[in-house]
């Protein structure tokens, strides 16, 4: 009967040295997940970041690029304002056949000006969207990287 108390202390010794380990790792592998958790957070806000970044220099190559036709379509006005008073009096002797021809001009140049208003919007529209497709496959593989 002695033998039996003393092999059933002694397991009751192995089970709870067992379980104290067990808890130890438990506690480790708490710490670690907080660890790892904290990280990923902090990743997460890099990324969001770098994301608003890409998107702000997007919109204000947008903006240059407007800033840049607005004055050049100034300048063009300007110009034509001072033409249009120089040749105000040369144009009433002029006839309709050379005055149907500047308002062709006229027209025509205003389709370049849609067409280049277009184009820079598409322009800034593909910029946009490839910037966060790179953004989006680089937060992917950062969120890979993390649980390997």
């Amino acid at each position: 009967m002695g033998e039996t108390k003393l092999s059933t202390s002694l397991e009751i010794e192995q089970l709870q040295n067992e379980k104290t380990r067990l808890e130890e790792e438990a506690h480790t592998l708490d710490e670690e997940l907080k660890q790892l958790e904290t990280r990923w957070k902090v990743l997460g806000e890099k990324v969001a970041i770098e994301e608003l970044k890409n998107e702000n220099a997007a919109k204000k190559e947008t903006i240059n690029q407007l800033k840049t036709k607005i004055g050049l379509l100034e300048t063009q006005l300007q110009k034509s304002s001072t033409d249009s008073t120089i040749n105000k009096d040369a144009a009433t002797s002029e006839n309709s056949e050379s005055q149907e021809t500047a308002k062709d001009t006229a027209y025509a140049s205003e389709e370049k000006q849609e067409k280049d208003e277009d184009i820079i919007m598409v322009m800034a529209l593909d910029n946009e969207d490839e910037v966060n497709k790179n953004l989006e496959a680089e937060q992917e593989k950062k969120n890979q990287e993390l649980f390997y």
